[in-house]
C-alpha cells in the first residue's frame, strides 16, 4: 500500500510545525528573561531586627533570612565597637543570590540583647551557647551554617567551630586570625608586639579595662569613634595603640575627620549603639583579661577541622597578637588566606565588594550548587538548545 502524500499536505504540515515552533520559541523566550528578570533584580531584604528569648530570660536582637533553593545559611558576628549594622553591603549581596542568613547583636550591643554588667558571664562558650539555641529558634537546630566574624566576632567564630562542629560547615575570620585557647598574658602579649612591631598593638586593652574608662568614652563619643574610623588610618597606630594615648585622645575630646565609607547614616547608627552599655562592651575584653574562658577551653581541641577563610587587610595595624596569623596555619589544616591591598582593620566597609566576591567564591569550593539549581540549569541548557534548533530550521 502506497501513501502519496500532496504538496498541499507538505504545506499544512509545515505551517502546523512552524506555529508550534513559534510557540515554543516564545515560551523559552518568556521563561529567559523571567530568568534575567529574577537575576538582575534587587529584592528588599530583611533588615528590621526581631527580639526573642533565646533561653529563659536571655532575650536577643537579630535579623533571620531563610535560605533559598537548599542555599546555605551564614551566621555573621560582629566585633567590637560595631553592630550588626556592619554587616549591610554582605546581606544584600548574599540574599540576591539565595543565601540564608542570621545576624545577632551580641551582649552589650544593641536595645534588647541580654547585656548583663558582669564581665564573667561574657565567656566565649556562654556566647556561642546562645547562638545555638539562637540558632535553634530560628529551625536551624539540623543544619549545619557558615560562621563569618570580624574582630571579637572572629573569636567567636573560631570558637562555634571548636564547640559546635557538628553544627558548622565552615569559617572565615576577618581582620583577626584564630588565636587557640590559652591562658590570656596581657604584658607577654604588649611586650611581642613591641620587639616585633616597634609598638604596643593592643595597648588599648590597658585603658579599656579601667573602671573609668566606659565613662569617658560615653562622655566623649565623638572623639572615640573619629578615632576608631579615622580616615587617616595612621592615627589608630600612634593614638588608639599605645593605652596611654587612647586615654589622652578621648579625655581631651580630639577630633580628626571620619573615613568616607562611614555616612551619615552609619554614624548616627553606630552613636545610637555606643551612647549607651560602653561598660558592657567592654567586658568582652575584661572577660579575657581575668581567663574566664579558660576553665571551658583547656581541654578542648586546639585543631579546627572545617575549613577556614581568613581575610585581612594589607594595612592592619590594631588587633594584633604577633605570630598568630602563622601559627593557625599549624592548626586549621584547609585554610585560605586572602590579604586585601591597601585596607585596615574594617575591610567589610572599605572593600565591601572584594569581601563580598572573596566569600562567595570560597563557599561555592565547600558547599557544590544543590541538585536543584543543577537540574533547573540543565533544564534550561536543553530548553534553550531545542529551541535554537527550531529556530534554525523555521529561518531555513
Amino acid at each position: 500500500m502506497r501513501i502519496y502524500i500532496t504538496q498541499q499536505k507538505i504545506e499544512s504540515y509545515n505551517k502546523i510545525m512552524n506555529s508550534i515552533y513559534s510557540k515554543l520559541y516564545l515560551c523559552t523566550a518568556i521563561l529567559l528573561i523571567q530568568s534575567i528578570i529574577c537575576l538582575c533584580q534587587q529584592p528588599i531584604y530583611q533588615n528590621t531586627p526581631k527580639v526573642v528569648e533565646i533561653l529563659p530570660k536571655i532575650p536577643y536582637e537579630f535579623i533571620y533570612e531563610k535560605a533559598a533553593d537548599n542555599r546555605p545559611t551564614i551566621l555573621f558576628l560582629h566585633g567590637f565597637p560595631s553592630s550588626m549594622h556592619i554587616w549591610r553591603h554582605q546581606l544584600h549581596y548574599f540574599y540576591r543570590r539565595g543565601y540564608g542568613y542570621l545576624v545577632p547583636n551580641l551582649m552589650g550591643y544593641g536595645t534588647h540583647t541580654y547585656s548583663p554588667l558582669n564581665e564573667t558571664e561574657y565567656s566565649s562558650k556562654t556566647i556561642t551557647d546562645h547562638l545555638i539555641a539562637l540558632l535553634n529558634h530560628v529551625g536551624l537546630n539540623k543544619t549545619k551554617v557558615y560562621v563569618v566574624g570580624h574582630d571579637w566576632g572572629s573569636r567567636i567564630a573560631s570558637r562555634f567551630v571548636l564547640y559546635h562542629p557538628e553544627r558548622t560547615i565552615g569559617a572565615v575570620l576577618i581582620s583577626i586570625p584564630y588565636t587557640p585557647p590559652v591562658q590570656f598574658d596581657l604584658d607577654l602579649v604588649l611586650n611581642r608586639s613591641l620587639e616585633k612591631l616597634g609598638y604596643e598593638s593592643i595597648g588599648y586593652w590597658k585603658f579599656f579595662r579601667a573602671n573609668d574608662a566606659a565613662s569617658l568614652i560615653e562622655k566623649n563619643l565623638d572623639s572615640f569613634i573619629d578615632l576608631v574610623y579615622a580616615n587617616d588610618i595612621s592615627l589608630v597606630k600612634i593614638h588608639a595603640a599605645p593605652g596611654d594615648k587612647i586615654r589622652a585622645w578621648v579625655t581631651n575630646g580630639n577630633r580628626t575627620t571620619r573615613a568616607t565609607y562611614l555616612t551619615s547614616t552609619d554614624y548616627s547608627i553606630a552613636h545610637s549603639y555606643l551612647s549607651t552599655k560602653m561598660q558592657q562592651k567592654l567586658n568582652w575584653f575584661k572577660a579575657v583579661l581575668a581567663d574566664v574562658d579558660w576553665n571551658y577551653e583547656k581541654d578542648l581541641d586546639k585543631k579546627i577541622k572545617r575549613p577556614v577563610l581568613f581575610i585581612e587587610g594589607q594595612n592592619e595595624t590594631i588587633g594584633i597578637v604577633v605570630g598568630a596569623a602563622e601559627g593557625q596555619k599549624q592548626l586549621i589544616a584547609n585554610l585560605t588566606t586572602v590579604q586585601l591591598s591597601n585596607t585596615g582593620h574594617w575591610v567589610m566597609e572599605q572593600r565591601p565588594d572584594q569581601v563580598n566576591e572573596e566569600i562567595d567564591k570560597w563557599i561555592k569550593t565547600i558547599t557544590p550548587i544543590n541538585s536543584a539549581t543543577i537540574s533547573y540549569l540543565l533544564i534550561s541548557t536543553f530548553i534553550f538548545s531545542l529551541f535554537t534548533s527550531f529556530y534554525v530550521r523555521i529561518i531555513t
